[in-house]
């Protein structure tokens, strides 16, 4: 999903607290239980024609199907909520829709795929060519990400990629079927449909559908790696911050969160300036204050789900891990995110189920295919 630019801060404010979403947050949590099983159909736009074996997955997970010889699915133990399904078919566009359930029980939707178009104004470069070559290695290096688990990650089909610099210099791609990525430090194959990758050296924008499949190990020693492995690259994730959030919990798993004060409850003060930085310390007398996660966090109309809210931009630091940092006194991991719309839903696992276009920036930015984890992953054996 390309990242919103145009920021429009809600204006109701509370204390500091900037509880914003009256709407939203006047409703109250419903305790709600049960699943929802999704059945359907997936059939060609046109014809009408079923899709046989066609992809049907939730966005960003490890939970999917296969449709059978006529195109039927069925998609049972879903969470009450909201889902992006994503439906792919080899030479399709991909279809992404976003549901919501209120209610458990068997829920229909059909699917309808529109045959793929040719990409135009792309320049295709042969297999052997230089400068694809090159523009490769960018967009491999971008995608899986420079740390160690990135050595253990693979591109198997880069054919698949479509590459074009573009005369500003943005470097941009896009796939004509899903590209697939083996992760070897994890236990993930990853199918990814890229609709947009767009590198200006240092900023990337990328967006699509991606679908996580288990890989089979080959024996329980690199079950257990792997398993070991996927709790690493949780530490300090996003969906480990946000569970903390959730938990009011951040400062126990090595989190400080602080939020940003609008300007017309600043107290203005002078700031110090040390060796070229500002201070944090001088700083949260008129810039921004530190907050717990039950500050942030509001219940969604489910119970399956909260609110992110924050009208103004998060400084998130990860106290376990050493970095530089805009901060003297403050030499960590550090993070920005900014809501455009004010607020984001999550559940209580962390899983983003509606982004409303944050924009994250900094050590969390970074993140890459390398060190992703599905949605659906858990951090309890």
């Amino acid at each position: 999903m390309r990242l919103l630019l145009r920021i429009e801060y809600l204006n109701c404010c509370k204390r500091f607290g900037f509880s914003c979403l009256s709407l939203l947050i006047v409703m109250q949590a419903t305790a709600q239980t049960g699943t929802v099983t999704l059945v359907g159909k997936v059939t060609d736009e046109k014809t009408g024609k079923p899709l046989p074996f066609a992809n049907v997955f939730i966005n960003n997970s490890s939970i999917g199907t296969n449709a059978d010889e006529n195109g039927n699915y069925k998609l049972p133990n879903l969470t009450i909520g909201n889902l992006e399904m994503a439906v792919s078919f080899l030479g399709y566009e991909t279809v992404k829709q976003t549901l919501r359930f209120e209610q458990p029980g068997t829920k229909t939707v059909m699917f309808k795929l529109r045959e793929g178009m040719e990409l135009k104004g792309v320049t295709i470069y042969a297999k052997k060519d230089k400068k694809r070559e090159r523009y490769l290695k960018i967009i491999t290096r971008e995608l899986l990400g420079t740390n160690k688990f990135s050595k253990q990650c693979k591109i198997l089909n880069p054919e698949v990629l479509r590459i074009s610099m573009e005369d500003d210099g943005h470097l941009t791609a896009q796939t004509v079927s899903p590209l697939i990525i083996e992760n070897y430090a994890l236990g993930y194959r990853i199918h990814q449909d890229l609709d947009e990758f767009d590198y200006f050296n240092p900023t990337l924008y990328y967006g699509g559908s991606t679908r996580f499949e288990h890989l089979k190990p080959k024996d329980n020693a690199q079950k257990i790696l792997w398993r070991s492995n996927q709790k690493i690259a949780y530490q300090g994730s996003l969906k480990h911050l946000i569970a903390s959030m959730v938990s009011d919990s951040l400062q126990e798993h090595g989190f400080r969160v602080y939020q940003e004060i609008p300007d017309s409850l600043r107290i203005f003060k002078s700031v110090r300036v040390q060796n070229g930085y500002n201070t944090i310390k001088n700083h949260l007398h008129n810039r921004i204050e530190q907050v717990r996660g039950v500050r942030l966090v509001q219940p969604g109309q489910l119970e399956t789900e909260r609110l992110i809210v924050s009208g103004t931009r998060l400084e998130i630091f990860n106290m376990r891990k050493k970095s530089r940092s805009p901060y003297a006194d403050m030499p960590f991991s550090y993070t920005q995110i900014n809501f455009p719309s004010g607020y984001m839903v999550v559940t209580p696992q962390g899983w983003v189920v509606m982004p409303m276009g944050y924009q994250i920036s900094g050590e969390l930015g970074k993140d890459r295919f390398a060190n992703l984890l599905p949605a659906d992953w858990k951090r309890e054996d």
